[in-house]
């Protein structure tokens, strides 16, 4: 068996926060808190579209059958969860406000 090279990474300067800065650790997991938009036009857009996609992949009567994607169903519900959380409920609530 060949002997494996061992790497010192004590040794090394890497700006960790370059590479590893898109999730950030929680009590029990992680949190992806970085979601780039144009403004709120574009998160309604990708909003929206999210939506869509599911619709369309829920009307599909093959969704089911499909032989690469292992429980359809539950990439669909992951979707539509993610959609959910993306509504800016607060900011709907200040635009009501000085709306009046």
């Amino acid at each position: 068996m060949k002997d494996k090279k061992k790497i010192n990474l004590d040794d090394l300067e890497l700006p960790i926060e370059a590479y590893f800065g898109t999730l950030e650790r929680q009590k029990k997991d992680y949190s992806l808190t970085r979601l780039r938009v144009k403004g709120y036009r574009d998160l309604l857009f990708k909003l929206e579209s999210l939506l869509n996609v599911c619709i369309l992949a829920l009307e599909n009567p093959n969704s089911g059958n499909h032989q690469d994607i292992l429980e359809p169903d539950e990439h669909i519900q992951a979707v539509l969860e993610l959609a959910a959380k993306l509504i800016p409920h607060e900011e709907a609530e200040f635009l009501d406000g000085i709306g009046g």
